[in-house]
């Protein structure tokens, strides 16, 4: 029996009105016209004789039509675009593309990679820094992502990794005789470090003022005086390397630079503080089951647990 297939670009038009909620934006992304996006979608609407959208000034929303078959729809064009690395990858292939932020690769994952080639031989990693899920983005086999705890459950694509603790990390030359301090309130005589202007939750120093009872918290955020603002994870910590003050480190970046002397806890007894965000690995729908892919997220979670415990201990594996 003969199938009756709705036309494949007015889906294509469709998936992208409906994740944007916006002609515009969706016919930026595929590279035609504003109209030519408006009367694909009208051409699917005619074939399925539902109205999928409806159209605001400005904007548009999703029917419920629209919304289920937006819903059934992903799941299909997820699939379809699985077929391409499936039918491309060979049988035996050992080589995995692992993708992860450019402060984690840099502080703490990069160098671990020869250690696991070492356990390993028999699988390659092809390593690539990403910083978003943008489109555009490189395609990867797993990658490495910062999530929410409500967002890190396992599935059949991902595994939750490490959760990392926190605390207050700097160059042993600005602290008194190089040592942690065991006053937290002498804190407030040194710079701070902190990542973007408007931190929330354990990323800011407002929060690390009421944590340890200091007096310099503010509603707004802690006033940071002569310390510094930036915008990476990686740049604080290098800052921090570099004697410019006190940074909010976590616990698996700054494990090896405490390991080797270039940081110290600033404090002597910090609170036991864990992230409010979670590290998982995702992998591609055509890898579920994969042994190597298994071997890769296992080694990984293992790495990550060495390295925390070194940091509690006072030193990095």
């Amino acid at each position: 029996m003969t199938r009756r297939l709705p036309p494949f670009g007015p889906l294509i038009a469709f998936d992208a009105v409906a994740r944007h909620r916006s002609f515009t934006r969706a016919a930026d992304e595929l590279g035609v016209t504003q109209s030519a996006v408006s009367h694909q979608v009208r051409r699917l609407e005619d074939f399925l004789g539902v109205r999928l959208l409806n159209r605001l000034n400005p904007g548009v929303e999703l029917s419920d039509d629209g919304a289920k078959l937006q819903g059934e729809l992903a799941t299909l064009l997820d699939g379809i675009a699985g077929l391409e690395p499936r039918l491309r990858r060979r049988p035996g292939r050992q080589t995995l593309r692992l993708g992860a932020g450019s402060s984690l690769a840099a502080w703490w994952l990069v160098r671990r990679l020869r250690a696991f080639r070492a356990l390993h031989s028999e699988i390659e990693i092809d390593f690539v820094p990403v910083e978003s899920e943008a489109v555009g983005e490189p395609s990867l086999d797993v990658r490495i992502l910062w999530t929410t705890l409500a967002d890190s459950r396992a599935t059949s694509l991902q595994a939750s990794l490490f959760r990392e603790r926190v605390f207050p990390v700097c160059a042993p030359s600005i602290l008194p005789r190089g040592r942690p301090l065991s006053d937290p309130a002498a804190l407030l005589d040194l710079p701070l470090i902190q990542k973007g202007h408007t931190p929330l939750g354990e990323w800011s120093w407002a929060y690390w003022s009421r944590k340890l009872g200091l007096k310099r918290a503010e509603t707004s955020g802690l006033v940071l005086g002569d310390g510094l603002v930036l915008g990476d994870m990686g740049l604080c910590l290098t800052a921090a390397v570099e004697g410019a003050g006190v940074a909010i480190g976590r616990s698996l970046l700054v494990a090896d630079a405490i390991s080797d002397g270039r940081l110290v806890p600033a404090l002597a007894t910090a609170p036991y503080v864990l992230s409010t965000k979670v590290h998982i690995a995702r992998w591609s729908p055509d890898l579920i089951g994969d042994r190597n892919t298994q071997v890769l997220v296992s080694w990984l979670a293992q790495a990550a647990e060495e390295t925390s415990r070194g940091v509690s201990n006072g030193s990095s594996p």
